[in-house]
């Protein structure tokens, strides 16, 4: 990867609003949650930030141990944006969801199935909303639905669940 040292000491909004082109390090359970105006996205491992992607960046939420990097050539470029597109793609088939609640679930199963349900659990539900396009409430609806499917703690959202269609 490129050079981390142009990345030290510096916020990361501000990184993600200077326009460098960035990339997400730090293994494969490493993610951001990027919150813009009206809406959130998920970036993973490996995904391009920054850029013109997140000059509307507003906060920055970290899911595992978060490395920025900057992709050294056109090759890591490349693999960097196909991650970017990936992973919007993913967030388009959780939205596919008729259901306000369906999509709550499907967001934090999608999470928890990658990261430490407590870390997730520490994202604003009205954050979390924003990455499927639901009320900050039925994220808080989502989470006791998952709760509720089993007796244990909260490592419990990392089963899979199917959720009634409203």
């Amino acid at each position: 990867m490129g050079d981390e040292s142009l990345t030290k000491g510096k916020e990361p909004v501000e990184m993600l609003k200077s326009g460098q082109l960035l990339s997400i390090g730090g293994g494969n359970n490493a993610g951001l949650i990027i919150q813009k105006p009206f809406f959130a996205e998920f970036v993973s491992h490996g995904a391009a930030i920054g850029g013109l992607f997140d000059l509307q960046c507003v906060t920055v939420y970290t899911l595992g141990e978060v490395q920025i990097t900057v992709p050294a050539d056109k090759t890591e470029r490349q693999a960097a944006f196909q991650q970017r597109i990936a992973d919007i793609e993913a967030m388009q088939h959780l939205c596919q969801a008729d259901s306000p609640l369906e999509r709550g679930v499907a967001i934090l199963q999608h999470l928890c199935d990658q990261f430490d349900p407590y870390q997730v659990e520490s994202v604003p539900n009205d954050v979390l909303a924003k990455l499927v396009g639901v009320l900050p409430s039925t994220i808080a609806s989502a989470w006791t639905y998952i709760q509720s499917q089993s007796q244990e703690p909260l490592e419990s959202c990392i089963a899979q669940q199917t959720v009634p269609a409203a």
